[in-house]
This record gives C-alpha cells, structure tokens and sequence, in this order.
C-alpha cells in the first residue's frame, strides 16, 4: 500500500510544476523516493515517465510552448535523477538505446497521462507546422507518445556521443 501511495504521488505531483514553477530544491526534496527499494531502473522510469507528462500537461493545460514545456520537462527530469543519486547515462545500453525493462515500465506509465498528451497533440502539430493535426494523427501520436519520448531520449544521447 506504502508503495501505491507513493507512486502515485510521483505521478501527480509534476501537474503543479508545469503550471507554476516551485522552488526547484523544495521540488527535489519532496520528490525523493527509494530507489534503492524500488530498483534504479524503476525510478529512472517514474522519472522519464513525469518528465513526459508533464511536458503534455504544459502544452495541454497552459499557454507554454512546445519549447518552454520541454525545457520544464528536461529540467525536472534531470532534477529527479540527481535528487535521487542517479546518473541519466545508466538508463542505456552498449547501444545507446534506453534498457527495454525501462521502457517497458516507461511506455505503461506515459499511456496513464493520455488525456493529456491528446489534448496537446494538435497544440503541438499546430505550433510546428502551423496546421491543424487530423483526428487520426491525434490519435496515432497519444498511443504512441511514450515510445516517441524515448526515442528522443536515445537521439539526444546520440548526438551528445
């Protein structure tokens, strides 16, 4: 039960994040989990996972652009993984590609902010191609979100090798 609790804390406790911006030190201490307990591969996918969703629910549940809401979304996931003693480059493999037991649980975990990402889909489409996102793009891109997040993760972890 404990450990319900404190997922779902996890879970919930970014929404406020990316409408306004806490003091990132209070943000971090009350973000603190046992990742010994939990295992380092199962935190680093909550925290990819908040990461995610919270750049969905900046774009779906504010006026913040696609920019601002990844650079919250970066920001914090990088917050996270140092407030818990994690290094960000554990979460590859020899190929540089994130761990399957971290996407698996990722993937789960991004497809519980769906209403979310939906929402923010044809906010993002619009933005970038200054078009509107047909129902069946809308639909593709929130089944499929947390798979595009991870790719993202491994591109910039290539790019920066």
């Amino acid at each position: 039960m404990k450990k319900f609790i404190i997922a779902s804390l996890l879970f919930f406790a970014p929404v406020t994040y990316s409408a306004s911006t806490p003091d990132s030190e209070e943000l971090g201490k009350a973000m603190k989990l046992d990742c010994q307990t939990l295992g380092a591969d199962s935190c680093t996918s909550r925290f990819i996972a908040v990461s995610a969703c919270t750049f969905s629910y900046g774009i779906a549940k504010s006026d913040k652009t696609v920019k601002e809401s990844i650079d919250i979304a970066d920001d914090l996931f990088v917050l996270l993984m140092k407030r818990n003693g994690l290094n960000p480059n554990s979460m590859f493999d020899d190929q540089n590609l994130i761990k399957e037991s971290i996407r698996s649980e990722t993937i789960e975990r991004v497809a519980k902010c769906k209403e979310w990402t939906k929402e923010a889909i044809p906010k993002i489409v619009l933005e970038r191609t200054g078009k509107e996102a047909t129902p069946e793009f809308i639909n593709g891109a929130t089944k499929t979100f947390g798979i595009w997040w991870l790719g993202t993760l491994e591109q910039i972890k290539k790019l920066g090798n």
